[in-house]
Protein backbone atom coordinates (compact mmCIF):
# COMPACT_ATOMS: atom_id res chain seq x y z
CA UNK A 1 0.00 0.00 0.00
CA UNK A 2 1.09 3.73 -0.89
CA UNK A 3 0.37 7.30 0.29
CA UNK A 4 0.32 9.81 -2.80
CA UNK A 5 -0.33 13.75 -2.69
CA UNK A 6 -1.08 15.83 -4.72
CA UNK A 7 -0.91 19.81 -3.26
CA UNK A 8 -1.51 23.45 -4.53
CA UNK A 9 -0.48 25.72 -2.43
CA UNK A 10 0.76 29.36 -1.69
CA UNK A 11 3.78 27.94 -2.55
CA UNK A 12 3.22 27.01 -6.01
CA UNK A 13 0.32 29.28 -6.75
CA UNK A 14 -1.00 33.00 -7.04
CA UNK A 15 -4.25 33.37 -4.56
CA UNK A 16 -6.06 33.80 -8.20
CA UNK A 17 -5.40 29.99 -9.31
CA UNK A 18 -6.09 29.11 -5.60
CA UNK A 19 -9.16 30.48 -6.25
CA UNK A 20 -10.56 27.69 -8.15
CA UNK A 21 -9.27 24.85 -5.68
CA UNK A 22 -11.70 26.76 -2.75
CA UNK A 23 -14.40 23.71 -2.58
CA UNK A 24 -17.19 23.73 -0.06
CA UNK A 25 -18.32 20.48 1.65
CA UNK A 26 -20.81 19.40 -1.26
CA UNK A 27 -17.84 19.62 -3.95
CA UNK A 28 -15.37 17.51 -1.34
CA UNK A 29 -18.23 14.76 -1.13
CA UNK A 30 -18.26 14.74 -5.04
CA UNK A 31 -14.35 14.60 -5.19
CA UNK A 32 -13.49 11.95 -3.12
CA UNK A 33 -16.66 9.61 -3.59
CA UNK A 34 -15.13 9.67 -7.11
CA UNK A 35 -11.48 8.95 -5.99
CA UNK A 36 -13.17 6.13 -3.76
CA UNK A 37 -14.77 4.53 -6.95
CA UNK A 38 -11.43 3.91 -8.38
CA UNK A 39 -10.82 0.50 -8.02
CA UNK A 40 -6.69 1.65 -7.48
CA UNK A 41 -7.67 3.69 -4.46
CA UNK A 42 -8.85 2.28 -1.41
CA UNK A 43 -8.83 5.79 1.35
CA UNK A 44 -9.00 9.63 0.10
CA UNK A 45 -8.86 13.26 2.13
CA UNK A 46 -9.08 16.22 0.94
CA UNK A 47 -7.96 19.30 2.52
CA UNK A 48 -8.74 22.28 0.97
CA UNK A 49 -8.20 25.81 2.66
CA UNK A 50 -7.32 29.62 1.34
CA UNK A 51 -3.69 28.62 1.35
CA UNK A 52 -3.64 25.39 0.30
CA UNK A 53 -5.71 22.46 -1.08
CA UNK A 54 -3.98 18.89 -0.83
CA UNK A 55 -6.08 15.31 -2.01
CA UNK A 56 -4.26 12.67 -0.35
CA UNK A 57 -5.03 8.94 -1.36
CA UNK A 58 -3.63 5.51 -0.56
CA UNK A 59 -3.89 2.19 -2.77
CA UNK A 60 -1.10 0.80 -5.26
CA UNK A 61 -0.24 1.38 -8.38
CA UNK A 62 0.79 5.19 -7.56
CA UNK A 63 1.41 6.27 -11.81
CA UNK A 64 -2.42 5.24 -12.65
CA UNK A 65 -3.69 6.83 -8.78
CA UNK A 66 -1.70 10.23 -9.75
CA UNK A 67 -3.27 10.14 -13.12
CA UNK A 68 -6.70 9.75 -11.72
CA UNK A 69 -6.31 12.24 -9.12
CA UNK A 70 -5.14 14.64 -11.08
CA UNK A 71 -7.85 14.70 -13.81
CA UNK A 72 -10.62 14.25 -10.91
CA UNK A 73 -9.32 17.83 -9.60
CA UNK A 74 -8.53 19.58 -12.58
CA UNK A 75 -12.33 18.63 -13.58
CA UNK A 76 -13.65 19.70 -9.90
CA UNK A 77 -11.77 23.49 -10.85
CA UNK A 78 -12.76 23.38 -14.16
CA UNK A 79 -9.57 23.76 -15.07
CA UNK A 80 -8.81 20.33 -17.07
CA UNK A 81 -8.43 22.42 -20.44
CA UNK A 82 -6.20 25.14 -18.85
CA UNK A 83 -2.91 25.13 -20.69
CA UNK A 84 -0.43 24.56 -17.65
CA UNK A 85 -2.60 24.64 -14.98
CA UNK A 86 -0.61 21.11 -13.91
CA UNK A 87 2.66 23.40 -13.44
CA UNK A 88 0.97 24.68 -10.00
CA UNK A 89 0.65 21.09 -8.79
CA UNK A 90 3.29 19.08 -6.61
CA UNK A 91 2.97 15.23 -5.98
CA UNK A 92 4.62 13.60 -2.99
CA UNK A 93 4.40 9.22 -2.34
CA UNK A 94 5.39 7.40 0.58
CA UNK A 95 7.35 8.70 3.23
CA UNK A 96 7.55 12.27 1.30
CA UNK A 97 3.80 12.66 1.62
CA UNK A 98 3.69 11.52 5.16
CA UNK A 99 6.25 13.86 5.80
CA UNK A 100 4.47 16.98 3.92
CA UNK A 101 1.20 16.16 6.34
CA UNK A 102 3.23 15.96 9.80
CA UNK A 103 4.82 19.62 8.60
CA UNK A 104 1.33 20.69 7.03
CA UNK A 105 -0.13 19.52 10.35
CA UNK A 106 2.29 21.08 12.65
CA UNK A 107 2.10 24.37 11.27
CA UNK A 108 5.63 24.58 9.59
CA UNK A 109 4.68 24.60 6.16
CA UNK A 110 2.35 27.91 6.46
CA UNK A 111 2.67 31.32 5.92
CA UNK A 112 2.37 32.13 9.29
CA UNK A 113 5.22 29.27 10.82
CA UNK A 114 3.31 27.52 13.93
CA UNK A 115 -0.03 29.39 13.51
CA UNK A 116 -2.82 27.86 15.06
CA UNK A 117 -5.60 27.36 12.61
CA UNK A 118 -4.19 24.62 10.45
CA UNK A 119 -4.24 22.20 12.68
CA UNK A 120 -7.91 22.36 13.56
CA UNK A 121 -8.55 22.21 9.30
CA UNK A 122 -6.61 19.00 8.92
CA UNK A 123 -8.51 17.40 11.74
CA UNK A 124 -11.71 18.62 10.10
CA UNK A 125 -10.60 17.19 6.62
CA UNK A 126 -10.01 14.21 8.57
CA UNK A 127 -13.16 13.50 10.21
CA UNK A 128 -14.98 14.59 7.36
CA UNK A 129 -13.42 12.02 4.82
CA UNK A 130 -13.72 9.18 8.41
CA UNK A 131 -17.49 9.71 8.81
CA UNK A 132 -18.08 9.47 5.27
CA UNK A 133 -16.33 6.48 4.44
CA UNK A 134 -13.64 7.33 3.04
CA UNK A 135 -10.95 6.61 5.00
CA UNK A 136 -9.54 3.13 6.71
CA UNK A 137 -6.73 1.90 9.33
CA UNK A 138 -3.74 3.12 7.60
CA UNK A 139 -5.10 7.04 7.02
CA UNK A 140 -6.58 6.64 10.45
CA UNK A 141 -3.27 6.04 12.40
CA UNK A 142 -1.75 8.36 9.97
CA UNK A 143 -4.04 11.60 10.43
CA UNK A 144 -4.53 10.68 14.10
CA UNK A 145 -0.61 10.52 14.49
CA UNK A 146 -0.04 13.65 12.42
CA UNK A 147 -2.40 15.27 14.95
CA UNK A 148 -0.63 13.90 17.99
CA UNK A 149 2.39 14.90 16.64
CA UNK A 150 1.13 18.50 15.96
CA UNK A 151 -0.16 18.90 19.25
CA UNK A 152 3.58 17.50 21.06
CA UNK A 153 5.40 21.13 18.95
CA UNK A 154 2.84 23.41 20.12
CA UNK A 155 3.49 21.95 23.67
CA UNK A 156 7.45 21.54 23.26
CA UNK A 157 8.68 24.48 21.41
CA UNK A 158 8.21 28.62 21.08
CA UNK A 159 6.79 27.91 17.57
CA UNK A 160 3.39 28.01 18.24
CA UNK A 161 3.52 29.93 21.92
CA UNK A 162 4.83 32.83 19.76
CA UNK A 163 1.82 32.25 17.01
CA UNK A 164 0.16 34.25 15.07
CA UNK A 165 -2.59 33.46 12.98
CA UNK A 166 -2.85 34.63 9.26
CA UNK A 167 -5.86 36.83 10.02
CA UNK A 168 -4.21 38.00 13.25
CA UNK A 169 -1.67 39.15 11.45
CA UNK A 170 -3.67 40.98 8.68
CA UNK A 171 -5.95 42.52 11.81
CA UNK A 172 -2.08 43.76 13.22
CA UNK A 173 -0.85 44.99 10.36
CA UNK A 174 -4.11 46.97 9.57
CA UNK A 175 -3.99 48.49 13.02
CA UNK A 176 -0.68 49.87 11.76
CA UNK A 177 -1.16 51.58 9.41
CA UNK A 178 -3.10 53.65 11.81
CA UNK A 179 -0.90 55.77 14.75
CA UNK A 180 -3.49 54.19 17.32
CA UNK A 181 -6.61 51.80 17.25
CA UNK A 182 -8.10 54.23 19.18
CA UNK A 183 -11.78 55.55 18.48
CA UNK A 184 -10.95 53.71 14.96
CA UNK A 185 -14.43 51.79 13.08
CA UNK A 186 -13.42 48.11 11.63
CA UNK A 187 -15.84 46.58 9.66
CA UNK A 188 -15.88 42.78 9.52
CA UNK A 189 -17.08 40.68 6.36
CA UNK A 190 -17.77 37.27 7.11
CA UNK A 191 -17.61 36.67 10.94
CA UNK A 192 -19.51 33.37 11.07
CA UNK A 193 -16.51 32.09 8.69
CA UNK A 194 -13.46 30.30 10.24
CA UNK A 195 -11.29 33.49 9.21
CA UNK A 196 -13.69 36.33 9.91
CA UNK A 197 -14.55 34.72 13.27
CA UNK A 198 -10.91 34.28 14.68
CA UNK A 199 -10.11 38.34 13.10
CA UNK A 200 -13.26 39.29 15.32
CA UNK A 201 -12.05 37.33 18.07
CA UNK A 202 -8.80 39.29 18.15
CA UNK A 203 -10.42 42.54 17.45
CA UNK A 204 -12.45 42.42 20.71
CA UNK A 205 -9.30 41.98 22.71
CA UNK A 206 -8.48 45.39 21.39
CA UNK A 207 -8.87 48.64 23.31
CA UNK A 208 -10.71 51.52 21.41
CA UNK A 209 -11.90 49.76 18.71
CA UNK A 210 -15.29 50.39 17.29
CA UNK A 211 -16.02 47.01 15.79
CA UNK A 212 -19.03 46.35 13.15
CA UNK A 213 -19.74 42.91 11.82
CA UNK A 214 -21.79 42.15 8.32
CA UNK A 215 -23.14 38.51 8.23
CA UNK A 216 -25.74 36.50 6.37
CA UNK A 217 -25.95 33.37 8.56
CA UNK A 218 -25.82 33.49 12.35
CA UNK A 219 -22.94 34.40 14.46
CA UNK A 220 -20.72 31.57 15.77
CA UNK A 221 -22.23 30.12 18.91
CA UNK A 222 -19.28 30.96 21.59
CA UNK A 223 -19.51 34.61 20.17
CA UNK A 224 -23.14 34.88 21.13
CA UNK A 225 -22.48 36.31 24.44
CA UNK A 226 -20.13 39.34 23.23
CA UNK A 227 -22.62 40.70 21.50
CA UNK A 228 -22.77 43.74 23.08
CA UNK A 229 -19.17 44.32 22.59
CA UNK A 230 -19.72 44.90 18.54
CA UNK A 231 -22.37 46.24 16.52
CA UNK A 232 -24.17 43.78 13.76
CA UNK A 233 -25.26 44.90 10.82
CA UNK A 234 -27.39 43.60 7.36
CA UNK A 235 -24.70 42.36 4.98
CA UNK A 236 -26.94 44.15 2.44
CA UNK A 237 -26.50 47.33 4.28
CA UNK A 238 -22.39 47.44 4.39
CA UNK A 239 -22.00 50.44 1.60
CA UNK A 240 -24.34 52.60 3.84
CA UNK A 241 -22.04 52.24 6.62
CA UNK A 242 -18.76 51.74 4.25
CA UNK A 243 -18.07 55.46 4.30
CA UNK A 244 -17.49 55.23 8.53
CA UNK A 245 -15.05 52.67 8.27
CA UNK A 246 -11.14 53.18 9.06
CA UNK A 247 -10.92 49.61 8.48
CA UNK A 248 -12.31 46.60 6.66
CA UNK A 249 -11.49 43.27 6.27
CA UNK A 250 -13.42 40.57 3.96
CA UNK A 251 -13.05 37.08 4.51
CA UNK A 252 -16.02 34.68 2.98
CA UNK A 253 -16.42 31.78 0.32
CA UNK A 254 -18.78 34.27 -1.91
CA UNK A 255 -17.90 34.34 -5.44
CA UNK A 256 -19.26 37.52 -5.87
CA UNK A 257 -17.35 40.89 -4.28
CA UNK A 258 -18.17 41.90 -1.51
CA UNK A 259 -16.79 45.33 -1.75
CA UNK A 260 -16.08 46.73 -5.37
CA UNK A 261 -14.41 49.73 -6.55
CA UNK A 262 -17.45 51.29 -7.68
CA UNK A 263 -19.92 50.91 -5.17
CA UNK A 264 -17.00 52.20 -2.66
CA UNK A 265 -16.58 55.74 -4.62
CA UNK A 266 -20.69 56.37 -4.97
CA UNK A 267 -20.70 55.68 -0.74
CA UNK A 268 -17.30 57.93 0.01
CA UNK A 269 -18.25 60.92 1.29
CA UNK A 270 -15.48 61.77 4.04
CA UNK A 271 -11.90 61.90 2.66
CA UNK A 272 -9.68 59.85 5.03
CA UNK A 273 -7.22 57.32 5.46
CA UNK A 274 -9.17 53.50 5.15
CA UNK A 275 -6.99 49.47 4.92
CA UNK A 276 -8.99 46.97 2.96
CA UNK A 277 -7.69 43.36 3.32
CA UNK A 278 -9.20 40.32 1.60
CA UNK A 279 -8.81 37.28 3.57
CA UNK A 280 -10.77 35.22 0.83
CA UNK A 281 -10.01 32.66 -1.87
CA UNK A 282 -11.54 33.54 -4.48
CA UNK A 283 -10.86 37.56 -3.51
CA UNK A 284 -13.68 39.13 -2.16
CA UNK A 285 -12.45 42.52 -2.31
CA UNK A 286 -11.80 44.75 -6.02
CA UNK A 287 -8.24 45.23 -6.12
CA UNK A 288 -8.73 48.13 -7.98
CA UNK A 289 -9.74 49.95 -4.73
CA UNK A 290 -6.24 50.30 -3.81
CA UNK A 291 -6.54 53.18 -7.27
CA UNK A 292 -7.98 55.21 -5.00
CA UNK A 293 -6.70 58.39 -2.91
CA UNK A 294 -5.55 57.38 0.82
CA UNK A 295 -6.72 53.87 0.00
CA UNK A 296 -4.55 50.83 1.10
CA UNK A 297 -5.22 47.20 -0.18
CA UNK A 298 -3.90 43.99 1.06
CA UNK A 299 -4.65 40.20 -0.27
CA UNK A 300 -3.10 36.94 0.87
CA UNK A 301 -0.14 37.48 -1.51
CA UNK A 302 0.56 40.61 0.54
CA UNK A 303 1.02 37.72 3.49
CA UNK A 304 3.91 36.11 2.12
CA UNK A 305 6.33 39.35 3.29
CA UNK A 306 4.30 39.90 6.52
CA UNK A 307 4.51 36.73 7.51
CA UNK A 308 8.12 36.27 7.10
CA UNK A 309 8.83 38.86 9.52
CA UNK A 310 6.83 37.31 11.99
CA UNK A 311 8.76 34.12 11.30
CA UNK A 312 12.12 34.89 11.85
CA UNK A 313 11.86 34.66 15.89
CA UNK A 314 10.72 30.78 15.00
CA UNK A 315 13.11 29.77 12.86
CA UNK A 316 15.37 28.88 15.73
CA UNK A 317 12.99 26.03 17.09
CA UNK A 318 11.85 24.74 13.62
CA UNK A 319 14.87 21.89 14.41
CA UNK A 320 13.70 21.12 17.63
CA UNK A 321 9.45 20.66 16.78
CA UNK A 322 11.63 18.64 13.29
CA UNK A 323 12.78 16.42 15.55
CA UNK A 324 9.66 15.54 17.20
CA UNK A 325 7.50 15.16 14.36
CA UNK A 326 10.42 12.31 12.62
CA UNK A 327 9.77 10.58 16.04
CA UNK A 328 5.98 9.92 14.64
CA UNK A 329 6.34 9.63 11.15
CA UNK A 330 8.86 6.73 12.18
CA UNK A 331 5.97 5.30 14.70
CA UNK A 332 4.02 5.15 11.52
CA UNK A 333 5.77 3.84 8.71
CA UNK A 334 6.78 1.78 11.45
CA UNK A 335 3.27 0.50 12.94
CA UNK A 336 2.12 0.37 8.87
CA UNK A 337 5.15 -2.26 7.69
CA UNK A 338 4.61 -4.55 10.65
CA UNK A 339 0.68 -4.55 9.72
CA UNK A 340 1.71 -5.38 6.22
CA UNK A 341 4.26 -7.69 7.41
CA UNK A 342 1.43 -9.88 9.55
CA UNK A 343 1.57 -13.15 7.23
CA UNK A 344 4.86 -13.48 6.79
CA UNK A 345 5.31 -13.11 10.84
CA UNK A 346 2.87 -15.62 11.33
CA UNK A 347 4.66 -17.54 8.02
CA UNK A 348 7.84 -17.03 10.21
CA UNK A 349 6.21 -18.33 13.45
CA UNK A 350 5.06 -21.83 11.82
CA UNK A 351 8.53 -22.55 10.67
CA UNK A 352 9.92 -21.72 14.13
CA UNK A 353 7.55 -24.13 15.57
CA UNK A 354 8.24 -26.88 13.31
CA UNK A 355 12.16 -26.36 13.78
CA UNK A 356 11.79 -26.57 17.43
CA UNK A 357 10.28 -30.33 17.01
CA UNK A 358 13.77 -30.89 15.68
CA UNK A 359 16.22 -28.99 17.48
CA UNK A 360 17.11 -26.75 20.61
CA UNK A 361 16.28 -22.92 20.89
CA UNK A 362 20.08 -22.34 20.67
CA UNK A 363 20.53 -24.42 17.34
CA UNK A 364 17.67 -22.39 16.34
CA UNK A 365 18.65 -18.95 16.88
CA UNK A 366 22.14 -19.52 15.43
CA UNK A 367 20.91 -20.44 12.25
CA UNK A 368 18.28 -17.46 12.16
CA UNK A 369 21.45 -15.30 12.56
CA UNK A 370 23.83 -17.18 10.01
CA UNK A 371 20.97 -16.80 7.44
CA UNK A 372 19.80 -12.88 8.18
CA UNK A 373 24.33 -12.61 7.56
CA UNK A 374 23.77 -14.07 4.28
CA UNK A 375 20.83 -12.70 3.07
CA UNK A 376 21.57 -9.38 3.97
CA UNK A 377 24.26 -6.05 2.91
CA UNK A 378 26.65 -5.25 5.74
CA UNK A 379 24.99 -2.36 6.68
CA UNK A 380 21.84 -3.99 7.06
CA UNK A 381 23.55 -6.50 8.93
CA UNK A 382 25.19 -4.03 11.44
CA UNK A 383 21.97 -2.27 11.90
CA UNK A 384 20.14 -5.25 12.85
CA UNK A 385 22.86 -6.41 15.36
CA UNK A 386 21.89 -3.31 16.62
CA UNK A 387 18.49 -3.49 17.14
CA UNK A 388 19.22 -7.14 18.33
CA UNK A 389 21.59 -5.33 21.25
CA UNK A 390 19.35 -2.46 22.43
CA UNK A 391 16.42 -5.77 22.74
CA UNK A 392 19.15 -7.65 24.57
CA UNK A 393 20.45 -5.35 26.89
Amino acid sequence: MSIQLLSISHKTAPTQVRGRFAFDDEQKMMILGKLISQKEISEAVILSTCNRTELYCSGDEYNVIFSKMQKILLEAAGAENIPQMTDYLLRFQGKRAVHHLFRVTAGLDSVVIGEDQILGQVKQAYYFSKENGFTKSTFNSLFRLSITAAKKVKTDTVISKTSVSTAGLALKKALECHETPYNKNIMIIGASGKIGSIVLKDALDIEGLNIFVTVRDKLPHELHNKSYEYHVIPYEERYEWLDKMDIVISATSSPHYTITKEHFVKCRKTQKMRVFFDLAVPMDIDREIAMEEDTFYYSMEDMQELAQRNNEAKLDDVPKAEAILQKYEEQFLKDTLFGSSLDTIKAFEEKAEKELQKKSAGEIVKQFFYKVKENSGADEFAQFMEIVKKISD
